[in-house]
């Protein structure tokens, strides 16, 4: 592999899913099936208006998926579901700690919560705790084996584990499950890449993309599959729509530097440095010596 091109494995977590219209759409089901009397529609329309009003009372307080989950915990902690959105509401702030309070909490009430696990395992992953991480996965898998997330997510454990073989299966089965499950295209685009296969790389990288053209790992790596094949400039454009999406992407910029050092554009190089300095000042160092 061309030294310096970064490739990056997605990590998928669980997302919440909101009940705040659950209260109308089960009675407009039930209207549905049912005929009713004009005075029996009257009480019925009534009865809609006041749980619509009492949705948009809600969405006072739920104005943020963190006071929706925190409003719903208080008014039901013995219930999981809420501890798990929560914890999930938490993570993506950053507050490991919180999140992973409450994902536990979930497991305590109820065992068999597979998401719950699978979140649980999502943090171990990301604090590199990887037989942590693939026992919650191994978990969520036996209760729910048709989970796709927890497929894809013990396939980073075992490609961190440098088990491809294993991690290969995961992929392969977090696809046969959801077909589109970009993530699972670009981490098995991965698996190619480091074995040196990197048009088969590119392939599924382009699958990936073709499902979420905003998947800006995806680009990324479609970059660096193309640079280690020569194409320096396609490289450099797929880098800089990763960094459309996300300016913040601290490889992306490393390697759109790397591609502009390839093509001898030093200048150009140089301002990826200046750029990347703030956010990772290894990933800098390492690229300004390839710049002088």
């Amino acid at each position: 592999m061309t030294k310096g091109f970064k490739l990056i494995n997605g990590v998928y977590f669980g997302r919440p899913r909101s009940g705040s219209t659950t209260e109308c759409a089960t009675l407009q089901s039930a209207m549905e099936k049912t005929r009713f009397h004009p005075g029996e529609m009257i009480i019925y329309g009534l009865l809609i208006l006041l749980l619509t009003t009492g949705t948009y009372r809600r969405n006072g307080v739920w104005n943020s998926g963190l006071e929706l989950w925190t409003d719903c915990v208080n008014k039901s902690p013995n219930k999981d579901r809420p501890h798990n959105n929560l914890g999930d509401v938490y993570f993506n702030q950053g507050k490991v700690q919180e999140a992973t309070d409450h994902f536990q909490l979930a497991l305590r009430i109820n065992p068999n919560n597979a998401e719950a696990h699978h979140n649980l395992g999502t943090v171990f992953l990301n604090q590199g705790k990887f037989h942590d991480a693939a026992n919650r996965f191994k978990e969520a898998l036996r209760i729910n084996p048709n989970h796709a997330k927890a497929h894809n997510n013990l396939g980073n454990v075992y490609f961190n584990q440098g088990k491809v073989q294993e991690a290969t299966t995961q992929y392969k089965e977090a696809l046969r499950i959801n077909p589109n499950f970009a993530a699972a295209y670009n981490n098995l685009g991965n698996v190619f890449a480091n074995q040196g296969r990197f048009q088969e790389a590119a392939d599924h990288f382009q699958v990936a993309l073709r499902i979420n053209p905003n998947n800006a790992e995806a680009h990324n790596n479609l970059g660096s599959a193309l640079a280690n094949q020569g194409k320096f400039q396609d490289a450099a454009n797929r880098f800089k729509e990763a960094l459309r999406i996300n300016p913040n992407y601290a490889e992306a910029h490393n390697n759109l530097g790397n591609a502009y050092v390839m093509t001898g554009n030093r200048s150009l190089a140089m301002k990826e440095y200046e750029i990347l300095k703030t956010m990772d000042p290894a990933l800098a160092n390492a690229l300004y010596q390839k710049i002088k």
